[in-house]
């Protein structure tokens, strides 16, 4: 029953481990069948913040990896590149990469000896990483006179340090969509903000999915959700939500960061998915959703670095998320006929109180409308 869970994510709520959360499902033979929002806007102004409302405008942050992976894909659709291409012919900047290694406690540089592809770009199996998640990547920036990690500029600048293993070859969360975005930009000659909106947002009959919520003009400020963070102060993760005061990721952004920098309301959000789950071809054609979506894409030694990565975490249990797995989830499930979507706004990712809200929303939906 749905109301056990709404009951759970109200006292979420009330005890201050949530300060809101749009969730919403659909079903392949139904559509839409859960839409529900709960809790507030924002905590600026404590109980008399506004109730939060399912079309509300959310940051998707790594939501965004999706929809750009689709742009990426039509772009293949309409034969501008295929996913085994060397991408080093397209994007100098990406062929210049060179590959890191730690030898006797120095970092050093080896040459690449495989392509960079689209495929391994969209799986996270190029031998890219993120500068803040990669220990070896950090040490690198340091011993090259640079920060730890860059901050998020544009594409070229943030995402140019060297791989972290030959391509294809590992698993390794990544700024890979972030350079697939940039992909559809040069060989469009678009922006990948124009692209979305005209080939993604379009087709569907969104109006709220953007880069840029303060520049465009049909998105209401005040319909854009407030950032909430755990009290630091508190130890354990067992703080409350709080206002997040902190600079904004993309806060030094010239451009659009296609891994993470997608605004939208989960009204929106669940559109994209369910379009997916019935394979309506609004979005891609049939063979590529069946092909590249929805069957492995990794090498065999990329699967067992993906596997590694959860196999700490006992089977049956549903503990211990890597810490890149944020607060806000999506599913789409084929065989049982059924898509989700859990939008909040809360920092950092990983957190362990409202993992588990997630896992009860999940559940409700699978005994409540799931068709197998």
């Amino acid at each position: 029953m749905t109301s056990n869970f709404e009951t759970t994510i109200q006292t979420a709520i009330e005890t201050g481990v949530l300060a809101g959360a749009s969730v919403m499902a659909a079903t392949k033979s139904q559509g839409l069948v859960y839409s529900k929002s709960f809790g507030h806007r924002s905590l600026e102004k404590g109980i008399d913040s506004e109730p939060l409302q399912i079309d509300d405008i959310m940051t998707l942050a790594s939501g965004t990896k999706l929809i750009t992976s689709i742009a990426a894909l039509q772009v293949v659709e309409r034969g501008l590149l295929g996913v085994d291409d060397d991408l080093g012919e397209i994007i100098p900047e990406l062929g210049a990469l060179k590959v890191l290694r730690e030898v006797d406690g120095e970092v050093v540089l080896e040459e690449r000896k495989k392509k960079i592809t689209l495929r391994q770009l969209l799986s996270h199996s190029s031998g890219l990483t993120y500068g803040f998640t990669s220990p070896l990547v950090q040490k690198y920036n340091i011993s090259q006179g640079r920060p730890p990690f860059q901050p998020f500029k544009t594409v070229t600048e943030s995402f140019s340090e060297p791989l972290v293993a030959q391509p294809g070859t590992t698993w390794e969360y990544s700024a890979g969509i972030e350079w697939a975005g940039y992909l559809v930009t040069c060989l469009t000659g678009q922006s990948l903000e124009q692209y979305t909106q005209h080939n993604i947002a379009s087709p569907l009959g969104i109006q709220d999915l953007t880069y840029f919520p303060h520049k465009n003009p049909t998105i209401d400020p005040a319909k854009i959700v407030s950032m909430t963070r755990r009290d630091p102060s508190i130890p354990n993760g067992n703080g409350k939500v709080i206002p997040d005061t902190e600079p904004h990721l993309l806060s030094h952004a010239k451009e659009e960061m296609g891994g993470v920098g997608l605004y939208t309301s989960m009204a929106s959000y669940i559109k994209i998915l369910h379009s997916l789950l019935v394979n309506d071809e609004k979005l891609l054609k049939r063979e590529t959703v069946d092909a590249l979506l929805f069957e492995p894409q990794l090498s065999a030694s990329s699967q067992k670095t993906l596997q590694g990565v959860f196999s700490h975490i006992q089977p049956g249990k549903e503990s211990g998320a890597p810490p890149y797995v944020g607060t806000f989830a999506q599913f789409i499930d084929r065989q049982a006929g059924l898509c989700g979507v859990f939008g909040t706004q809360l920092l950092p990712n990983a957190d362990e109180q409202v993992r588990k809200v997630i896992v009860g929303f999940e559940k409700a939906m699978y005994r409540e409308f799931a068709s197998e």
